[in-house]
């Protein structure tokens, strides 16, 4: 039987070399088991006929089943997890204490189950090893395999130390660590995007400090809107402090040794092993929104202009569903009424699954004042999930209101940018007032280029580096 991760225990189900039958269901229950305490086990005898299988061996590192790719890409995979841990504890000749096996059952294409990854922990005759189970049904979900692996080389090192574990107690690593350490080394690796950490999201508004270390990995999973992304943003900001701090690469190993074992408030291991962070009440809060500021530098031409944040919010603000006589329609987040008329929340949260994904990616890249915006949109999608009504119409115009000041602005700008050149250029005096005049007159019967108009192709140079488009 798999356990439940939001409570991991030791415990035994099997042994290292020869499996009890595992079904999908026992791999994917639909309600999670109760608590386990650890409970040491003889090993089972071997059945009379072994079924084999093949295995693939990164040295502490066994994968089990499926084909000798599969295979090949997980296993290279999760020692290149255990690799980069290592580089950033300043540990790279270590190893594993404790075998870690992960197991593939099914194959593509069978029937899909709600649980495709779990993990266990079990003791066999006074030794540990750590499992993850994959059903092959739904591929294979990297992204959360990289989640669990980094997970168990954490219970690794939490257990293969000489820490004692008394019968009946509990081991536990948090989410946030988890994540907080993936993030670390995807930054590290420039696996991952920097403008997380640019955004005017206040995330610590959206999830605070102390509930991001209490979470556990099922609420983490249920999060939604922006708090997924605050969550990350929290978890790597954090980690990245910590391994920043004096001797911080010998503190965060020791810190990962006591951590799944530590009976206690989240913080007060951590100053424990990193004194420094201990110098106020809110120390804690100081040292992650340093971290934030420092871990969100990025180049200019990363980000949209105005122009062209505008393009893609335009795009994006639409809704999807489909109505009584199941015809699929699309309609601008402004005719919301209808999305909000339909019957369920599940039908809600699929007419807005779209535009609530686009927002996130776009909040990465987006001219920087419009971050506020998306936040506003986002709440508002929230609202029609829900069928919360209230304010909306207004909030819409509002928002509106806005983005046009904000492209007005940019017009103003980019033109005075144009006026400026063009009169010190030509060495002329003029005003700015009559290079709009003519700049409208212009709109309405426009000159009839010339290719070599040096003007002309100054302009357009502006326009694309400013992001501006050319008049109709």
């Amino acid at each position: 039987m798999i356990f439940p991760r939001d409570s991991l225990i030791l415990t035994a189900s099997f042994c290292l070399v020869h499996a009890a039958t595992v079904s999908a269901q026992d791999l994917a229950p639909d309600e999670p088991d109760p608590p386990f305490n650890i409970k040491p086990v003889v090993q089972p005898e071997f059945p009379a006929v072994a079924h084999k299988q093949s295995v693939t061996k990164f040295g502490n590192i066994t994968v089990v089943g499926s084909n000798q790719q599969i295979r090949g890409g997980i296993a290279s995979m999760a020692r290149g997890v255990f690799t980069e841990l290592n580089e950033l504890c300043n540990q790279k000749q270590r190893q594993l204490k404790i075998p870690i096996v992960i197991r593939l059952y099914g194959t593509q294409g069978d029937v899909k189950k709600k649980r495709s990854i779990a993990s266990d922990i079990m003791l066999i005759e006074g030794q540990y090893q750590l499992n993850i189970h994959i059903h092959m049904a739904r591929g294979i979900d990297w992204s959360k395999l990289r989640y669990h692996v980094m997970e168990m080389i954490l219970y690794e090192r939490g257990l293969g130390n000489g820490q004692v574990v008394e019968d009946g107690e509990r081991v536990l690593v948090k989410p946030w660590l988890v994540v907080g350490l993936l993030e670390v080394l995807n930054l590290r690796a420039n696996r991952s995007d920097r403008k997380l950490y640019q955004s005017k999201i206040p995330y610590l508004e959206i999830l605070s400090l102390q509930r991001t270390f209490d979470m556990s990995e099922k609420k983490w999973l249920d999060l939604t809107g922006l708090k997924p992304i605050a969550f990350r943003a929290i978890s790597g900001a954090m980690v990245s402090s910590l391994v920043r701090q004096p001797k911080g690469k010998s503190s965060i190993a020791s810190y990962l040794a006591d951590f799944a074992t530590f009976k206690g408030e989240a913080e007060n291991l951590m100053r424990q092993h990193f004194p420094s962070m201990n110098q106020s009440s809110n120390s804690l809060e100081k040292w992650l929104n340093l971290e934030m500021l420092e871990l969100g530098t990025a180049k200019v031409s990363e980000v949209f202009s105005i122009f062209e944040t505008e393009k893609r919010l335009n795009s994006i603000l639409v809704l999807r569903y489909r109505d009584a006589e199941d015809i699929a329609k699309t309609i601008s987040i402004h005719d919301y009424a209808d999305v909000i008329q339909l019957k369920s929340m599940r039908e809600r949260s699929e007419a807005v699954a779209g535009v609530r994904a686009e927002l996130n990616r776009i909040s990465y890249r987006c001219f920087p004042t419009y971050r506020p915006l998306i936040y506003e949109y986002d709440m508002i999608v929230s609202d029609i999930v829900t069928a919360t009504a209230d304010n909306i119409d207004t909030r819409l115009k509002n928002l509106s209101i806005k983005r046009q000041q904000k492209k007005n602005a940019a017009t103003r700008v980019r033109d005075y940018l144009d006026w400026y050149d063009i009169t010190q250029s030509k060495e002329i005096t003029a005003s700015f007032r009559e290079y709009r005049e003519f700049s409208d007159k212009l709109e309405e019967k426009p000159l009839r280029r010339k290719e070599d108009d040096f003007t002309n192709n100054y302009l357009e140079r502006v326009q694309r580096i400013y992001g501006g488009e050319k008049s109709k």
